[in-house]
């Protein structure tokens, strides 16, 4: 199936592109009109890259937003509010926030004040609001579930890689040196029946965890990671790409700079990869392929790197460091001194979101935690 859109060139086009998204957001789950939704969706996103000029956030959004992000819903902030009535009133806008309803919902939701504060339209069912927003877009693009095989993305105006072709993919044992000498890439692979059950729920807590439950994409950890960058305003910020978008963006398109563009394609592609692969074959993917920082590229050669072992050797908290390091490796790697205090800090989230998930129990997370962090000689 493919979907044909005409481009967004022209402020009109794109006025035209937002209300066309707006009659297609009760599409149906699996049709071609949710598929158009999609493309468009993307394409507004992009069109509002290039202008450089995205809509501030808007408070309602993102209120609904943080809400979402946090499993909540209406009902939480009625009783935060005191009143169901005043909770949908201003969730439709029909209520204006006030400055005592501000305080509240900040300190409930954890967020910034200031950005409840700013002024907003009042009027019911202004849906364009919410697709302005850089964000809150990038957020309904992944929310709606990626894109059916066979989608042509005409605007990048080439097909994209077969994801097929991984199936019978196994990420190579390399040990590449520079001109020098020096190791630059190192890599062994290894099954993932010979990887612990720990270190696997160790990165299924860090990275993806929904993993064994999605298809591809994560509505909910893109929904969270939308959240925390409106928060943050763009300093540093959070994405929420599954385990199979990574395995899409590192294997099928390496080397592509971060761009709208390039995280369509992850999408589509993620999406490919989990119908012609089983969840462990991506996994085993996965671990093998990502980067440890320094040379070590997979798990094999990041135990070996970090801790003189092999993966079978690992305890929970050198797993939960390992895990903490594909985020930002050259943050947390632990032959750079200056960040040894940080590497804690990120090991320990990962326990603890470990036990949060169910997936050990809080004496083990604690235990674990109370272990130094350091590398082997």
């Amino acid at each position: 199936m493919s979907v044909s859109v005409k481009p967004i060139r022209t402020q009109a086009d794109y006025e035209q592109a937002l209300r066309e998204v707006a009659t297609l957001m009760s599409a149906a789950q699996g049709s071609q009109d949710e598929e158009r939704l999609e493309v468009l969706a993307a394409l507004v996103a992009a069109y509002e890259a290039r202008q450089g000029r995205p809509a501030p956030a808007d408070p309602i959004d993102v209120l609904q937003l943080a809400l979402r992000a946090q499993g909540k819903g209406q009902k939480d902030m009625a009783e935060v509010l005191g009143s169901r009535s005043r909770a949908s009133e201003v969730l439709s806008r029909k209520r204006r926030l006030s400055a005592d309803m501000i305080e509240k919902l900040s300190t409930a939701f954890s967020i910034p004040a200031h950005l409840l504060a700013a002024p907003y339209e009042a009027a019911a069912g202004r849906l364009r609001r919410i697709l302005v927003g850089g964000a809150t877009t990038a957020a309904l693009l992944v929310a709606m579930g990626g894109a059916g095989l066979g989608i042509l993305f005409w605007s990048y105006g080439q097909d994209l890689p077969e994801a097929a072709s991984l199936a019978g993919y196994q990420p190579p044992s390399v040990a590449r040196t520079d001109a020098s000498g020096h190791l630059v890439e190192r890599r062994s692979f290894v099954p993932l029946s010979d990887i612990p059950s720990h270190v696997v729920k160790a990165f299924l807590a860090a990275e993806d965890q929904d993993f064994y439950d999605h298809s591809g994409v994560s509505a909910r950890a893109v929904l969270r990671a939308a959240a925390q960058n409106l928060m943050a305003l763009g300093d540093n910020p959070a994405g929420g790409s599954t385990i199979s978008q990574q395995v899409a963006k590192n294997v099928l398109l390496p080397g592509q700079p971060r761009s709208v563009e390039r995280k369509i394609k992850e999408i589509i592609l993620a999406r490919r990869i989990e119908r012609n692969l089983t969840k462990d074959q991506i996994l085993e993917i996965y671990l093998n392929q990502i980067y440890f920082g320094g040379s070590a590229y997979g798990i094999a050669a990041a135990a070996e790197a970090y801790f003189s072992k092999p993966v079978a050797s690992l305890t929970l908290a050198e797993a939960a460091y390992l895990a903490a390091l594909p985020k930002a490796p050259n943050n947390y790697r632990l032959d750079l001194a200056a960040n040894r205090e940080r590497a804690k800090d990120r090991r320990d989230w990962v326990l603890a979101r470990m036990a949060d998930d169910g997936l050990i129990t809080t004496s083990a997370a604690y235990l674990a935690a109370g272990e130094p962090l350091v590398q082997a000689n």
